[in-house]
């Protein structure tokens, strides 16, 4: 039994279920706030993007102000350190940037008050900051560059970020 379809042109896949092929429908679509998870999923993907932009930005200040602090050439130890005042800087901005963004573009508040929200999605990206950051050291014991170890660290974050975001901060 095959089921029905919602659109009259679409792609069927699994997880986020059919998703529409048309413009019109597709942006239709994109506008709810509490929409297909195919929409939500995008959306968060595009605030993700901006906040990792925002966290590059952060990060590639201290590389231009202070190449010497970002330097290549220091032991890794030392680079280990100075990556990780450089990613903590740059994470209050992009994980207020996330907040914000994803409280108005993607998830309805929840059950909790605003501090709790904000308070739990805080916790949520700290918790994948940590395992960034196990990450980002081990790649730079096996040799990899900063800027690999920075994308490594972003994309990890990203991965445990929207589950735990859409069911536990912004549920209701």
């Amino acid at each position: 039994m095959t089921r029905a379809r919602k659109y009259p042109l679409s792609l069927s896949v699994p997880i986020f279920g059919e998703i529409p092929l048309h413009p019109k429908i597709i942006f239709d679509e994109l506008k709810l706030k509490e929409g297909p998870l195919w929409a939500q999923f995008f959306k968060y993907g595009i605030c993700g993007v901006l906040s990792t932009v925002i966290l590059a930005l952060v990060v590639s200040m201290f590389h231009w102000y202070a190449p010497e602090f970002m330097s290549n050439d220091l032991p890794v130890e030392t680079k280990k350190v100075n990556l990780r005042i450089a990613l903590f800087t740059a994470f209050v901005p992009a994980n207020l940037f996330a907040y914000f963004t994803n409280r108005w573009l993607v998830f309805t508040p929840g059950k909790l008050s605003f501090w709790n929200e904000i308070g739990v999605f805080t916790f949520i990206s700290a918790v994948s900051f940590i395992g960034g950051e196990i990450g980002k050291n081990v790649m730079l014991d096996l040799g990899f560059a900063n800027w690999l170890a920075t994308g490594a660290f972003a994309v990890s974050s990203a991965l445990v970020n929207f589950i735990a975001r859409k069911f536990l901060v912004f549920s209701r």
